[in-house]
């Protein structure tokens, strides 16, 4: 019976770099004292986890907590620019804001038109 060489055969990359970001990286690799390559395979490990991560997740998926701080912000300024004119959001849009933020929904979804919002002059 033959024998199979189970040994991974290393394949060898090459592509371009701003030269001022190799010297970056090298300096940072060398004072981490960790060889450049290893740190470069560690970044495309993670990559991919990250991506398989994603790939395998739900369309709606939470989003991160970077994107949802930017979400609220962008919420929090659009419920004062809307209490400066006198109105205030209805319970409904309260509750979609949240879910906006936590990224249940997705922006078209949040901001479609509603008739009327408490305060307005139409639901008097």
């Amino acid at each position: 019976m033959k024998e199979v060489n189970t040994m991974l055969k290393e394949v060898q990359m090459t592509f371009r770099v701003d030269p001022e970001l190799r010297a970056e990286f090298s300096n940072a690799t060398a004072l981490a004292d960790r060889p450049a390559a290893q740190v470069l395979r560690e970044l495309m490990r993670a990559y991919v986890i990250e991506s398989n991560a994603r790939a395998h997740s739900p369309a709606n998926d939470l989003v991160s907590p970077a994107e949802s701080r930017r979400r609220e912000k962008a919420v929090n300024f659009a419920r004062a620019c809307v209490g400066l004119e006198g109105f205030k959001p209805s319970e409904e849009a309260q509750v979609n804001a949240r879910r906006f933020i936590n990224g249940e929904i997705d922006l078209s979804e949040f901001v479609q038109m509603k008739p009327y919002a408490e305060g307005s002059a139409n639901s008097r």
